[in-house]
């Protein structure tokens, strides 16, 4: 069983067949892993306090997996080693960290941000381009 890291990019299209079909099955198998600032970025779109509330606890439901300095530190060296191919201002710090995360448990990352191909090309990682 294949566990899936799925960036804010793909929940935000969520409700699109193209995406709500995998993203519902990977759900229901429970593959999806998460990492607290992608939740944060989520949150942030939420237009009210009890929508905040709600979809928080839809979030507390799947698995996290824990930041640290061992994945800060991997975030940290993609972003130089992507600096180094020209790259200095491409993907957001959540973005490195997400894949620092799927990396780490050796999940798929579910995208639909080009700056995910970009790290893939430094780390060499699974990712699919879900929702396009």
């Amino acid at each position: 069983m294949t566990l899936v890291l799925v960036d804010a990019s793909v929940w935000a299209r969520r409700l699109r067949p193209a995406v709500s079909e995998p993203l519902g099955d990977a759900i229901e198998e429970h593959r999806v892993v998460v990492i607290e600032p992608v939740i944060l970025e989520l949150l942030r779109g939420v237009r009210d306090a009890r929508e905040v509330i709600r979809q928080a606890r839809r979030y507390d439901a799947l698995r996290k997996v824990p930041l640290g300095p061992r994945l800060e530190r991997r975030a940290r060296d993609v972003q130089v080693r992507l600096s180094w191919r020209g790259y200095h201002r491409g993907p957001s710090p959540v973005d490195l960290l997400a894949a620092a995360a799927a990396e780490s448990v050796d999940a798929e990352l579910w995208h639909c941000d080009r700056h995910f191909e970009l790290i893939a090309e430094v780390t060499g990682q699974p990712m699919r381009r879900v929702g396009t």
